[in-house]
């Protein structure tokens, strides 16, 4: 697929709502006009004179707010890619690992969360994610501890969920010994 060929039809559909968003409303209006000024011939005038104005209203929309139908409320005075959003498009790249380990192939479900943390480095449950990697597929104790302990630093709230679960991990990996967090 090439990469703007995306781009290209989002843009063709936002277009084409801008200048759909109001038609329903303007037809309906223009025939009830139009037949009342002249009969049937009145009503198709009236439906094309809609189209128009239609037309003109989503370009006019488009122009001024960047959002379909207008949409004062829709600009955003805060940037697009937070830390939210970023990590809610990692999430399938975690979906592509967990699959990866569960299919035993280690080698590229490490090659995969480097990349996610390469993006995100304090992410906790890629970090958590790695070092189930690390462990489960190459028995590697000494990176499978330093993820764990970047997640008990990164996430120091002792009743946070992936706190426990790196603590338990921790713990089980380590026969009962307690990590100390700096």
């Amino acid at each position: 697929m090439m990469p703007g060929r995306n781009v290209d039809s989002t843009n063709a559909v936002f277009k084409l709502k801008n200048t759909i968003w109001a038609f329903p409303y303007l037809a309906v209006m223009g025939m009830i006009w139009g037949y009342l000024a002249g009969a049937s011939s009145g009503a198709i005038a009236g439906l094309a004179a809609a189209a128009a104005i239609s037309v003109l209203l989503g370009s006019a929309t488009s122009i001024f707010t960047g959002t379909p139908g207008g949409g004062a409320a829709n600009t955003r005075s805060f940037p697009a890619r937070s830390t939210l959003g970023v990590r809610k498009q990692l999430a399938t790249d975690l979906n592509v690992v967990r699959y990866q380990k569960l299919c035993h192939r280690f080698d590229d479900a490490l090659i995969k969360i480097e990349e996610v943390l390469a993006k995100d480095p304090d992410f906790v449950e890629a970090l958590l994610l790695k070092a189930q990697i690390l462990w489960e597929g190459f028995e590697d104790c000494e990176a499978t501890r330093g993820c764990l302990l970047k997640i008990l630093a990164a996430e120091p709230d002792e009743k946070a969920v992936f706190h426990r679960w790196a603590l338990n991990f921790y713990e089980d990996m380590t026969n009962g010994e307690r990590p100390t967090v700096a």
